[in-house]
Order: structure tokens, then C-alpha cells, then sequence
């Protein structure tokens, strides 16, 4: 027996040690794997120099439903990424939720990984041609640099175009006060944040917060039913809409002063929609500007062009469709190559089978009639020359003929120079809700990808430590909220059928016992209640102090999160995601489940449960 204890002792002592060995080893792994892995995203690569040739095995983001276990090989990467240059693009960033936007989105280490999140089941195999929009899409633009520009130019407009008062052109923007997926409610001057059963959980006038009784004597009136569509709203689906969002609650805010009489708020509206329009449309100012230091406006993905090639070899054709004009695109795209500013060649143009600009998105999937043109000497004095007799050609005939840098046009020009027969064969990658996904997905029958750089900041957060405690007290009062009113319930029911036949006593407990016990469970339910609310908000304002989660409102995926699930087969925070997966990669979507789908048989039937606990508290 002694024997057998200090082999026993002796045994654990190993044990421990070699635990604590393993646990050693095991930290220092995953720490040099971390250390590993930021190097390969930050380190720059010198231009046409081979890196070493090392082969990395990690589980596809994209793919992990279905277990696909992909190697990936570093490739012979083209373009600079100066490291003085990468640390310049994230600390310019202005605010952490604006942050989301920039660099820091491809040097995050822990949280979000560049998944590939997917809607609709959809197979690579089969898509024929990827297309991508460039502005928010593959050029993701600085929140305080580029809609700063916008803003004062809008400004200015308004002055000098529309007769508001000079004092506002002292006015700055904050690109960190409003979040996409909101709507503006035109006749009234508030900004909206509804669920997906368009229900208005947040309201502003301006800058003042509508308290509940006010937002449901406006919004919750059934004789209004509001559908929260146009003429009467407008969504704000796109991050160019944040600057007129914010500039629309200011000039609300000047308007309640008395500074604007002559002005309805729809009217407003609609001056500062034309004017931040007129901005994007007259690419002239705007193009002045960025070509004079993109860095300044424009967020270089490093990993950019590696995706599009890592598409692109595998067979699949890739096209560029916006609705910039070329020579905006040009130098844009030019910047994103790697080029210096000032610099424009056609060397990023080879990536691409075709590419359409000037293209009038949405009209572009609707509107047949259409004309193409044919970009002439489109790296010197560009033109537009029509292009003719497409009806009698191929495909392959049109882009040999005139080249493939084309301006405006329509599905059908498209899908003849890609030579696809159905709009299934197609994969759009976009970031406005409504030009880029619905359109082309309900009209077209593309599928869709869209492009959601707030994915970054969403899920960190949400992965926090101190969101996940969050989270979790939130749960638990959920479920003490259903278990106290289930309590409530069966008190109710008891008591109204010993009243309703007159008995005055049930297994010892008389009618004043459950009513007394009713009202007891009463004010537990109300202290509950009340401790949730307090819970969401605090947990909401961890993603933005003002509106909160951008997929949720309350405890509701939120309209955005509808749109996103309804149009989008699938959706990640940048196109160079591309990346991380197979070209012939199926994607999976989680199974539909409906409240019901959750039963389960085994489970005891809350009715038949012992009715002596009833009355405990």
C-alpha cells in the first residue's frame, strides 16, 4: 500500500510537469504563429522580388462548414506597400468605429479573421464571371479625409447654389456620428433606426433624441402606416450617404432656430441630397483632389490585386463595373496598383477580361436601351466613341474589335462580352444595398456579394471580454424575463379558474395566497425588465454610443441585417477575401430554423410540471 502511494505521488509529480511543459510549448506556439502571421500581413514586399517559398496549412474561413482543409502558397506579389506608409494609413484613421474602414482591417490579429460569411448556398464551380464595383468595394475611402471633402464642397453648394446662410460653410463633419442601414425621414427631419419588423426603436430630430412617447406618436399610428420608402424616406444603404446624413441633421437643427423659414424639411432634404450628389457627379473637383495624394482618400489594400489573380487563374473572368467615370477610375485604380500619384498606366487593366464605367447603376440592370461606348486612348486624351453591330457578334469578336475598357451600356452588352447565358453565372461584389445587390440579384437573378467593411468593428467588439460578459448577463435576465412571466402566467390562469368556480382554496393555498404571490412575481418581472433594458443599452453602446449594433436593433436584427440576409448570398468586409478561399470553394449557409424547429420532445411539458412549485418565489 505505501508502495503504491508513492508510485501514485510520483506519478502526478510527472504528470504536472509535463503539463506545464505542454502548456509552455503550446503558448509559445500559438504566439510565434501570431507573430508569423502578422509579418506576412504588414512586412512589405519589394517590387518583383520573390518571397521565400513557404507553404502555410490553415483552415479556409469560408469553407469551414464543410470541413475543406485548403494549402495556401505565398505568391509573387507586384506592388510596394511602403511599412512607413502602412503605419501612416492606420494611424490617420479617425475614431474606432471609423477605423473599421481603414488599414487596421489588414493588420487585425485576434476577432475577425476576413470570413467569408454566406446567405444563399453558392458554388464557385459554377460562376462564370466576378465583377466588383471600385468605390467602397475595392477602393475603401477615409471617413476624415474623402467625406470631409465631400462635406465642405456640399456646403459650399448649399451657399452658393441654394441660398443658405454663409455661417454654415464654419461647419465641420464628424464621420463617426451616423452608421449605415439608417432612414431619413424627409417630411419630419428625423433620422430613423428600425428592426426588421420596422419597428422604430431609435429616432433623432437633428441632434435631439426622440424619447418613446414621442416616436410612437409619430411612427406607431395605424391610420399612417408607414412603409419607411420612398418618396417619404430614404435609406441610407451606403457609406456616401453619411456625410448627407449628418449634413441633413444640421441644417435640421438650423431650421428649428428659425434660420430657414422658407424651407420644408423635405426641401432640405432634397437641396442636401443634390448638393453631396452634385459632388460625385462632378468628378472634377473631386478627381483634382485625390489625384493630388490618394494616400490621403484612398485606403491601398496590399492584398488587393493578389485576390483578383488568385480569381483569375483559376479560369474565372473578372470585370470591373462602376459607375465613376474612367478618368476617375484610372486614377484611382492606378493608386491601388501601386502606382506613385501622377503616374497612370494600363498595367492594373490586365487583371480584368472587362471593364464598364460611367455605368448608371441601377439603371444599368433594368434599362436594355442603354448605349455602350468605347473608351478611345484611354491612357492619353480620352473619348467615347459608339460602339456598333454588337447584335452580330461574339463576345470574344466585341473585346478584340474595341478593346475592353468601356463607358456605360447595360446587362445585355455585359453578359454578350462575358458570353454567359444566365445571371446565376454571374457573382457581383458590391457595397451599396440597393444599386449593387438588390437590383442585379432581383433583376438579374447575379448572385451577390457585399462588401460590409464594419464587419471588423462589429465582431471585435462582440468578441471582447467585456462584451461577452455583457452578453451573457443579458441572457441570463432573457430567460429569468420568460421564466417570470411563464410564472405570472400559470398564477393568472389559476387564479381566474378558482374565481370562476368559486373555490376559495387549491391544495392549501387560498385566492389571496396566489394573488399576493401574482403580484409578487409582478415586481420581480418589472425589476427584470428593467435590468435588461439597462443591459442592452450599455451593450449596444459598445458598438456606437448612439445607435448601437449595426445588425440589431434591441434584441431584433435590424432592417440593415434583413436586407443583408434577403439580398446578399454572401457578404465579408473586403474583396480581397477572396484570398483566404478556393475559386472552386461551395459555400454553405446555416439551415432555416422557424421558433419551432426548436422543439423538442424529450423536453417535459411546462403544463404538466409540479404544481407545488407554482407558488414558489
Amino acid at each position: 500500500m505505501k508502495t503504491y502511494r508513492n508510485v501514485s505521488w510520483r506519478t502526478c509529480l510527472w504528470l504536472l510537469l509535463f503539463f506545464s511543459v505542454s502548456a509552455f510549448v503550446i503558448r509559445n506556439s500559438r504566439n510565434l504563429g501570431t507573430a508569423v502571421k502578422m509579418r506576412s500581413r504588414m512586412a512589405p514586399r519589394p517590387r518583383m522580388a520573390r518571397s521565400q517559398a513557404t507553404l502555410s496549412l490553415r483552415r479556409s474561413p469560408a469553407c469551414a462548414a464543410t470541413g475543406e482543409i485548403q494549402n495556401f502558397k505565398k505568391e509573387e506579389v507586384e506592388i510596394s506597400v511602403n511599412e512607413a506608409d502602412f503605419k501612416k494609413e492606420i494611424n490617420t484613421i479617425s475614431g474606432a468605429y471609423a477605423g473599421s474602414i481603414g488599414m487596421m482591417a489588414f493588420t487585425n490579429i485576434e476577432g475577425y479573421q476576413g470570413e467569408i460569411f454566406c446567405n444563399r448556398n453558392t458554388n464557385m464551380k459554377k460562376i462564370s464571371a466576378v465583377g466588383f464595383d471600385m468605390d467602397y468595394t475595392l477602393a475603401l475611402y477615409r471617413p476624415d479625409t474623402f467625406e470631409k471633402v465631400v462635406y465642405k464642397e456640399s456646403l459650399k453648394r448649399l451657399v452658393n447654389k441654394k441660398g443658405y446662410p454663409e455661417s454654415i460653410l464654419d461647419y465641420e463633419y464628424d464621420p463617426n456620428y451616423y452608421i449605415r442601414g439608417l432612414h431619413v425621414d424627409k417630411n419630419r427631419g428625423n433620422i430613423l433606426k428600425l428592426d426588421r419588423h420596422k419597428y422604430v426603436k431609435v429616432a433623432y430630430h437633428g441632434f435631439r433624441k426622440l424619447s418613446k412617447q414621442e416616436r410612437a406618436d409619430i411612427y406607431f399610428d395605424a391610420k399612417l402606416k408607414h412603409e419607411f420608402t420612398e418618396p417619404e424616406f430614404q435609406c441610407l444603404d451606403t457609406l456616401f450617404s453619411l456625410p448627407e446624413a449628418y449634413l441633413y441633421s444640421q441644417m435640421v437643427t438650423i431650421k428649428d432656430k428659425g434660420e430657414l423659414p422658407d424651407k420644408s424639411f423635405f426641401e432640405i432634404w432634397r437641396d442636401v441630397r443634390s448638393s453631396v450628389d452634385a459632388c460625385h457627379w462632378s468628378h472634377e473637383y473631386l478627381k483634382k483632389e485625390v489625384a493630388k495624394d490618394p494616400s490621403t482618400y484612398v485606403v491601398r489594400d496590399p492584398h488587393l490585386f493578389e485576390s483578383l489573380r488568385h480569381l483569375k487563374r483559376s479560369g474565372t473572368k473578372v470585370f470591373l463595373l462602376t459607375n465613376s467615370m474612367w478618368e476617375y477610375t484610372n486614377v484611382v485604380m492606378n493608386y491601388l496598383w501601386g502606382n506613385a500619384p501622377g503616374v497612370l498606366t494600363d498595367d492594373w487593366t490586365d487583371v480584368f477580361d472587362v471593364i464598364i464605367s460611367g455605368s448608371a447603376k441601377p439603371g444599368f440592370f433594368v434599362n436594355n436601351r442603354l448605349q455602350l461606348y468605347k473608351v478611345q486612348d484611354p491612357m492619353g486624351n480620352p473619348t467615347l466613341t459608339q460602339v456598333e453591330g454588337l447584335q452580330d457578334m461574339k463576345g470574344s469578336e466585341v473585346l478584340e474589335r474595341d478593346g475592353k475598357i468601356f463607358h456605360g451600356g447595360n446587362w445585355e452588352n455585359l453578359h454578350k462580352m462575358l458570353e454567359v447565358q444566365s445571371g446565376s453565372e454571374i457573382l457581383y461584389v458590391g457595397d451599396h444595398m440597393y444599386s449593387d445587390v438588390i437590383r442585379s440579384k432581383r433583376d438579374l437573378g447575379w448572385r451577390t456579394m457585399m462588401v460590409i467593411p464594419e464587419l471588423l468593428h462589429e465582431i471585435d467588439r462582440m468578441e471582447s471580454p467585456l462584451a461577452q460578459r455583457e452578453y451573457k448577463a443579458i441572457r441570463e435576465l432573457y430567460f429569468q424575463r420568460a421564466e417570470q412571466e411563464d410564472h405570472i402566467n400559470e398564477l393568472s390562469v389559476k387564479l381566474v379558474d378558482m374565481e370562476d368556480r368559486g373555490q376559495l382554496e387549491d391544495e392549501g393555498a387560498t385566492q389571496d395566497d396566489y394573488r399576493e404571490a401574482l403580484t409578487h412575481v409582478s415586481e420581480q418581472l418589472s425589476s427584470t425588465k428593467s435590468q435588461l433594458r439597462e443591459r442592452i443599452k450599455a451593450y449596444h453602446e459598445m458598438f456606437h454610443p448612439i445607435w448601437g449594433q449595426l445588425f440589431k436593433t434591441g434584441l431584433q436584427n435590424s432592417i440593415f441585417a434583413q436586407h443583408v440576409e434577403k439580398y446578399a448570398c454572401l457578404y465579408t468586409s473586403h474583396a480581397s477575401n477572396f484570398r483566404f478561399v478556393s475559386p472552386n470553394c461551395s459555400f454553405r449557409g446555416m439551415a432555416d430554423l422557424l421558433p419551432h424547429d426548436g422543439l423538442r420532445r424529450a423536453v417535459a411539458n411546462p403544463i404538466s410540471r409540479d404544481k407545488s412549485s407554482v407558488l414558489e418565489m
